[in-house]
């Protein structure tokens, strides 16, 4: 349990460490050599339009084409 969280924080801060602003579009290589590991996350958020944002506490990103990941910050909207 404790590896797992830990590797939950360290994903939460790559991502909080790469959008500060709470909105940012980058390539998922440059996640992965910081060490982000995208198999763990804490929760999922599925739009309308039917895309799925991954969250690791109040950071999330959405998988986008040509290996790209938007980073975002989680929103009331979402509830």
């Amino acid at each position: 349990m404790k590896e797992v969280n830990t590797k939950l924080r360290h994903n939460r801060f790559v991502l909080q460490r790469h959008s500060p602003e709470g909105k940012t579009t980058m390539r998922r290589e440059v996640l992965l050599l910081a060490g982000f590991d995208f198999r763990h996350f804490t929760h999922l958020y599925r739009t309308k339009q039917g895309n799925t944002y991954y969250f690791c506490y109040d950071y999330g990103y959405l998988l986008l084409e040509d290996d790209k990941v938007l980073i975002v910050n989680w929103q009331p909207y979402m509830q």
